[in-house]
C-alpha cells in the first residue's frame, strides 16, 4: 500500500527507495520494527534510514514510524472513493450531493488531523507573536480565506496585513526587515506566484512561512516553517472546496494557539 508520507516530491537515493519499498510492503510489521531490524531486513543501514527520516521532515525513525502508523489509521477510516475535485456531478440528486459534500469534509478533516503537526502550528504562532509585522501573501479564494483569519486575530489585538490585497506585494517585500514575518498561502503555485518575493526575503534574512500542498524541496525546505496539507485537489475542479477547507483548518489551529497564548498571558 502506498503511503502519503512516503510519496513526497523528493529525490531519494537508491538505498532510500529500497527502505520505502520495504516499509510499504511490510506495513503489518511496522509497529514492532526497530531501526536496526529495518536496516537488516532492507539490506541498508541505520544511517540511510535516519537520512530518509530527516528528508521526510521527521526527527528520526521513531518519529517517522509513529506517523506511518497514523497514516495507516487514516487510510483505514477514510473513504477512498471521495473525489475532492469533483465530489458531485450535474446529474446527481440533492441527497447524493449532500452526502458527497459530507464525505468530502469528513475525509478532508481526517486527512488533515493526521497530517498537520501541532509543533509546526506552535512555531508559526510564536513567530507571529514575536514579529514586529506579519504580512500574508495570498490571492483569489485563498485571499478571502486569509481575510477571515485576519478578522479573527484582530480581536486578539494582532494585526496581520494582507500584502497582496492591492497588488503591493513587491513594494511591501522590499521594505520588510529581519523583524518582520511573511506567510505565503498557496495550494500549489507559490513558487511561481511569489518566487521574486521569496528570493528578496531570503537575502534580507526575513522569516517566512509556507502553507501549501506543494512540498517541492527547491523552495518549501527553505521556509522557516513549512506546513504541508495533503494534496487531494486537482487543478481542474468544480470549486476550491477542499483547499479552502484545509486552509481554514490550518489557520484556525494557528488562531487557537494565539488565543491560548493571549489568554494565559
Amino acid at each position: 500500500m502506498k503511503l502519503d508520507i512516503l510519496s513526497n516530491q523528493i529525490d531519494f537515493t537508491t538505498s532510500e527507495k529500497v527502505v520505502i519499498l520495504y516499509l510499504e510492503n511490510h506495513l503489518n510489521e511496522i509497529d514492532g520494527l526497530t531501526i536496526t531490524d529495518l536496516a537488516k531486513k532492507s539490506l541498508t543501514s541505520n544511517a540511510t534510514i535516519i537520512r530518509l527520516s530527516h528528508k521526510l521532515g521527521y526527527d528520526g525513525f521513531k518519529d517517522l514510524k509513529v506517523n506511518i502508523i497514523k497514516n495507516i489509521e487514516t487510510n483505514r477510516f477514510t473513504n477512498n472513493q471521495v473525489d475532492f475535485s469533483f465530489p458531485f456531478s450535474p446529474i446527481d440528486d440533492l441527497n447524493t450531493i449532500k452526502n458527497s459534500m459530507t464525505d468530502l469534509y469528513l475525509n478532508g478533516l481526517t486527512l488533515l488531523r493526521n497530517k498537520i503537526k501541532m509543533s509546526d502550528i506552535k512555531k508559526v504562532a510564536n513567530l507571529i507573536l514575536t514579529s514586529k509585522n506579519t504580512f500574508i501573501f495570498a490571492n483569489g479564494d485563498t485571499g478571502i480565506t486569509s481575510k477571515s483569519f485576519i478578522n479573527k486575530v484582530n480581536k486578539l489585538t494582532i494585526y496581520p496585513i494582507l500584502a497582496t490585497e492591492n497588488g503591493e506585494e513587491n513594494n511591501i517585500t522590499t521594505r520588510m526587515n529581519e523583524h518582520d514575518l511573511a506567510i505565503f498561502i498557496s495550494y500549489d503555485k507559490y513558487a511561481s506566484q511569489y518566487n521574486e518575493e521569496i528570493e528578496i526575503l531570503k537575502k534580507k534574512h526575513v522569516n517566512f512561512i509556507i502553507i501549501t500542498a506543494n512540498t517541492d524541496p527547491a523552495v518549501f525546505a527553505q521556509a522557516t516553517v513549512g506546513i504541508a496539507i495533503p494534496n487531494e485537489e486537482k487543478s481542474n475542479k468544480v470549486a476550491t472546496f477542499y483547499s479552502q477547507f484545509a486552509f481554514h483548518f490550518v489557520l484556525n489551529l494557528i488562531f487557537s494557539v494565539l488565543y491560548q497564548a493571549k489568554m494565559l498571558n
